[in-house]
């Protein structure tokens, strides 16, 4: 397959994500990933092992997917966190964004894909379950009046997102970001085998994909595997979440 595919974190869901499509036959990828692999990894991320500890993950999955299929060209491969001057070059000309990172200035990725008409597959993992999100930037600009409000409360005081610099990017980090929580591999691999469906989904052309504002929501433990709307006017935990906000920067 033809196609340009950006994969940014390749943790326990990003690594899974790459060597999925690397055998599906995607022939070009650009790799975003500041971290090296170490001890906390084995239990999870597919490309950490005795060997790379210490590496760093894009140039292990570089080389991983090299491995899968030699022709598949790395476009790039960014040792670094996302940032306003990296993530115009990583995001415009690619097809498709596979977004993993959890960090607040995640937010970044958003805004130049719905720039560029990127569609982004968000995915994310709970300790027991997660979900899987697909933002069709190509015909939406994905954004609900609820998350308007949301994102109002959060960040009216703040610098927007795209005029940061790296250093103000790293204190909306510090600020803001939240603790790893713990993950189970093999719920960390089932978000990355949720995110291909969609991806391939949505390059393909076949088969229905679960589009903004809707979102695959599971639970392995519970178990469950439903299609949910997000910041739906009929959900009051939305609200509650409206109210966390506001507190938060009301203090």
């Amino acid at each position: 397959m033809n196609t340009t595919v950006a994969i940014a974190g390749l943790g326990g869901v990003g690594a899974i994500t790459a060597e999925l499509l690397a055998r599906w036959g995607i022939k070009k990828f650009r790799l975003l990933d500041k971290d090296k692999y170490e001890p906390t990894n084995l239990n999870r991320q597919l490309f950490a092992t005795s060997k790379t500890l210490g590496q760093y993950k894009v140039d292990v999955a570089a080389k991983r997917i090299k491995e899968i299929n030699p022709y598949t060209k790395i476009e790039m491969a960014i040792k670094d966190r996302i940032s306003n001057e990296n993530s115009h070059e990583f995001l415009k000309g690619a097809d498709i964004l596979i977004q993993t990172t959890d960090s607040p200035s995640s937010l970044l990725f958003y805004k130049i894909a719905q720039r560029y008409k990127v569609p982004v597959v968000n995915g994310y993992t709970t300790i027991t379950g997660g979900y899987v999100s697909v933002y069709d930037y190509r015909f939406s600009k994905c954004y609900s009046f609820l998350e308007r409000i949301k994102n109002y409360l959060k960040w009216r005081s703040m610098k927007k997102i795209t005029k940061m610099t790296l250093k103000e990017l790293d204190e909306l980090d510090r600020k803001w970001g939240h603790k790893t929580s713990a993950s189970i591999n093999f719920v960390t691999n089932a978000v990355g085998c949720l995110i291909v469906a969609e991806a391939i989904k949505l390059l393909s052309g076949r088969g229905e994909v679960v589009k903004y504002p809707y979102q695959i929501e599971f639970d392995l433990f519970r178990p469950y595997l439903k299609k949910k709307k997000m910041y739906s006017p009929f959900d009051s935990s939305n609200y509650k979440k409206l109210v966390t906000n506001f507190l938060k920067n009301n203090k």
